[in-house]
This record gives structure tokens, C-alpha cells and sequence, in this order.
């Protein structure tokens, strides 16, 4: 289930065939669009997102508004119908689908799932003016910084060094500084990593320079 998930939000860009779909809660069909896989370039942007791979919303039920992104199980979905019946559903039916799948799968507490944490990256990638909104940065850096303690040095650094990114565009300034630190901190050795995090501590230096922009690709040495 989880694999089928991880594939169906890999391939949610590029050009897109249409599909005859079901809705999992209330049997809606309708036609929508599904989108080529999408590989990417060899540089990232800013946001670590894949060059030229940006993700497609994901799709929704036309009724019900449903984020139709994996298989539930015959046990998750009466909790799904449950969920949405809910004043929190109700009112983040019209804000990102990415943030309202990853409530759902919160709502449905998998255990060690990586996948609210996809859904949030790619939520992100897909609509940059979420850092404007205090809810998803909060719940964004509460998933990403608790990744960060598990990983090798590199990877460590990136997550942590992406995390100062967002907390700089979200008027966090004094939050992007302690993330640079822990990130410096991680002592990383790749190249990749390295060139990151000396194009973040330039965005904090000056923000105004060309590269700190959400969707500008992270400078090479």
C-alpha cells in the first residue's frame, strides 16, 4: 500500500492522460487526469524539489473533496468517512490537498509511515505560498526536524539546512540561524550538502540575492 502511494506521488507531474476514477468514500466516478512519471534533473532548487519536476495537485473527489492519492484499506476507510465528517475536514477542504491528505493520514496514525512527511514536502514543492501559513511551516518543520536525528551527516545537514530555508522565508530569522547551526553541526562531507548550506548562510546574510528564491536552483561551487 505504502509503495503504491510513494509511486502515485512520484509520478504526480509531467504530461498527464485522463482516467476514469472511483472515489474511495461515496462511490463518485469521474474522470481525472493522471500524470507521467516525471525523473527530474541532476540539480535540485532550493527547496531540495528535483529540477523541472514540479508536483501536480493531487487529485480530489468532485463532491466530497477527498485527496485521492493511495488504496485505503477496508479498516481505514470507515475511519477516512469518519474523519470527514469532521469540522477540521470541513475547513481545509479549499487549502492545499497535499496538508489535507497528510491530516488525513495523521487522523489514521500509521504506524512509522513516511508518507505524511512525502505529502508535506510535496505539498510544499507543489504550492510554494505555504510558507506564508503558520499552521504548515509549524507542522512541516515538526516533521522534518524530527527526521533530521536519524539520518547520516549528508542527508542530516540538507534536512536541517532546508529547514533554516523555510523558517528564513517564513520571517524566522532567528529560527534559521539555530538550524544552521545544528546543520553545521552534522559535520556533512558531500559536496551537494555543503554547497546547500553555503547557499542558505548566503540567504541569510542577503535574502535579496537571486538564488534565495523558492524555485531557484541551489548554486553549484
Amino acid at each position: 500500500m505504502l509503495k503504491k502511494a510513494v509511486c502515485a506521488l512520484a509520478a504526480l507531474s509531467g504530461a498527464a492522460s485522463a482516467e476514469t476514477m472511483t472515489c474511495p468514500v461515496g462511490g463518485e466516478r469521474f474522470e481525472a487526469p493522471v500524470s507521467a512519471f516525471c525523473e527530474g534533473g541532476a540539480r535540485r532548487t532550493m527547496l531540495l524539489m528535483p529540477e523541472g519536476c514540479p508536483p501536480s495537485p493531487l487529485l480530489q473527489c468532485p463532491q466530497n473533496f477527498l485527496p485521492v492519492y493511495r488504496d485505503f484499506s477496508e479498516q481505514e476507510l470507515p475511519l477516512v468517512a469518519q474523519y470527514m465528517q469532521t469540522e477540521s475536514y470541513e475547513s481545509s477542504v479549499d487549502f492545499s490537498s497535499y496538508l489535507l491528505a497528510y491530516d488525513i493520514e495523521k487522523f489514521l496514525s500509521v504506524p512509522d509511515s513516511p508518507l505524511p512527511r512525502l505529502l508535506l514536502e510535496r505539498g510544499l514543492w507543489q504550492d510554494m505560498s505555504l510558507i506564508s501559513d503558520a499552521y504548515f511551516v509549524d507542522t512541516f518543520t515538526y516533521e522534518f526536524g524530527g527526521l533530521s536525528r536519524n539520518l547520516e551527516p549528508d542527508k542530516q545537514a540538507e534536512q536541517l539546512t532546508r529547514l533554516a530555508f523555510v523558517a528564513l522565508l517564513a520571517g524566522r530569522s532567528f529560527k534559521s540561524e539555530e538550524y544552521l547551526a545544528h546543520a553545521e553541526n552534522a559535520q556533512a562531507q558531500g559536496p551537494d550538502a555543503l554547497d546547500y548550506l553555503k547557499a542558505v548562510r548566503a540567504c541569510v546574510a542577503d535574502q535579496s540575492q537571486p538564488h534565495c528564491r523558492p524555485d531557484a536552483l541551489i548554486p553549484g561551487p
